[in-house]
């Protein structure tokens, strides 16, 4: 008498089978679907639906005139977003030491994540009271600096769809929650060239966050100073600004963004 699956474990087969198949199309090029079936040793309905779904999603195009099936444009993008993210961190190690000292506090490179973003690198200060490091924490884009800076500079088409598909949650008293407020608040953004998070996830926690571009001219990592607020005044945020923006300016040039590219297109 067999078992009836659970499921959740469904689901997890299902997630294994379709890594197996971009495995397989990787490793063959291009596939029909009898030969992706004898390769995974799975004859079943299965294979067709997790093919379907892959190639709405981008990661499998199928070419209707040969009936093969091969990888999507998407896997090169998740591999190109890797790729570079490993080059920012090489590239903006220096600076977040150099700016870390400059200011004497927590600064942190941080990426997007799909709708949230992820800290991938810091410089970490030893004192009394800090903030507790972010690296590798994801933060609601619309609640932090350096999600801000993301959200500052979309195309308009990706900024409607963020408003569709994000509910705007209050995580401290200060969270902005209303999207013309938030729409509002990101123009402000775009005119200054910097974001400000006061204590908008956390309480007592201010942030100041600069975009960096790459050679695409799209923001491609933040930097972010984050401290105590009591620390980090808006007086003094008017005061070290300058120097913030002067590296990530220094750090994009490094990544191929340069300035006459922007106001080409």
């Amino acid at each position: 008498m067999h078992r009836k699956r659970e499921k959740n474990e469904y689901i997890v087969h299902n997630v294994e089978l379709a890594f197996d198949i971009l495995f397989l199309l990787a490793k063959y090029n291009s596939l029909s679907l009898i030969e992706i079936e004898e390769n995974l040793n799975i004859f079943s309905y299965q294979v067709e639906k997790i093919l379907d779904i892959l190639i709405k999603r981008g990661y499998v195009q199928h070419n209707k005139k040969t009936n093969l099936y091969s990888l999507g444009i998407k896997n090169f993008e998740i591999g190109h977003s890797y790729l570079t993210h490993i080059e920012i961190r090489k590239q903006a190690k220096p600076f977040l030491q150099k700016l870390g000292e400059f200011v004497k506090e927590n600064v942190y490179l941080a990426v997007r994540s799909g709708w949230e973003i992820v800290y991938i690198d810091a410089y970490e200060v030893d004192k009394p009271v800090i903030v507790k490091s972010r690296v590798g924490k994801l933060l609601p884009m619309y609640a932090s600096a350096s999600g801000k800076v993301h959200l500052a500079f979309m195309d308009k088409d990706e900024l409607d769809e963020f408003f569709k598909d994000i509910e705007l949650k209050p995580y401290t008293p200060k969270t902005i929650v209303e999207p013309k407020e938030l729409l509002s608040h990101l123009e402000m953004v775009r005119k200054n060239g910097y974001a400000i998070d006061d204590e908008e996830w956390e309480k007592e926690v201010r942030c100041f966050s600069v975009p960096v571009r790459d050679y695409t001219c799209k923001v491609a990592a933040a930097i972010t100073l984050s401290a105590p607020s009591y620390r980090l005044s808006f007086d003094k945020i008017n005061d070290i600004k300058d120097e913030f923006l002067k590296s990530a300016k220094e750090l994009s040039e490094r990544l191929g963004y340069t300035v006459e590219e922007i106001l080409v297109k």
